[in-house]
């Protein structure tokens, strides 16, 4: 599904925003109760440092560092995605950063478009680069969602093409190469 204006989506989470009859948003109710009562935990840690046999002001600092740190992961994690005709959760198996040096853009999009993941695989990675390859997965579903993005600028992410759908034999086919790139792209 293509946005209006022939803009490709620049996340993964506007495709399934633009996909309610696909995709769901649930709450995640356990997760930030975990959080917010780590939260509180270190909220009393900050405020009576003499519960822990060591310096006042160390128990105070990672106190406090510990209740914000809980605070932000409770309300991050308070929704995710799943697929309504699976029933499965979404999840993100990785992003694949294309090297600016040895990559040709073009061609990353072509192969891209052709399915050829086995040519991605093989281009070399890096951490901080402009081209990006996103890949999640509905497990259950047995399905792959793959949006490939660019930055325009500093702060302007945008895709370079449609978000790409892989199911049955397309997902059997691919699935361990994709995970083997993801492999790869974290021992480098």
């Amino acid at each position: 599904m293509e946005q209006k204006n022939n803009k490709y989506y620049s996340y993964i989470s506007e495709y399934y925003a633009a996909n309610p009859t696909k995709f769901e948003k649930r709450k995640n109710n356990l997760k930030p109760v975990l959080y917010l009562g780590l939260a509180v935990v270190g909220a009393v840690l900050a405020i009576f440092p003499g519960l822990l046999p060591l310096a006042g002001w160390l128990v105070r600092t990672a106190g406090i560092i510990m209740t914000l740190v809980c605070l932000i992961a409770a309300y991050l994690n308070n929704f995710d995605i799943y697929n309504f005709q699976s029933g499965g959760k979404v999840k993100s198996m990785g992003v694949k950063k294309f090297k600016r040096d040895e990559t040709n853009p073009a061609k990353i999009v072509e192969a891209f478009l052709s399915r050829n993941f086995e040519y991605l695989a093989d281009l070399p990675g890096g951490r901080s680069e402009p081209v990006q390859l996103h890949i999640e997965e509905d497990a259950t579903g047995r399905e792959m969602f793959c949006l490939l993005t660019t930055y325009a600028s500093d702060s302007n992410i945008v895709g370079l093409a449609d978000v790409i759908t892989l199911s049955g034999n397309d997902y059997d086919d691919n699935i361990d190469l994709i995970k083997q790139m993801f492999k790869d792209e974290e021992d480098n």
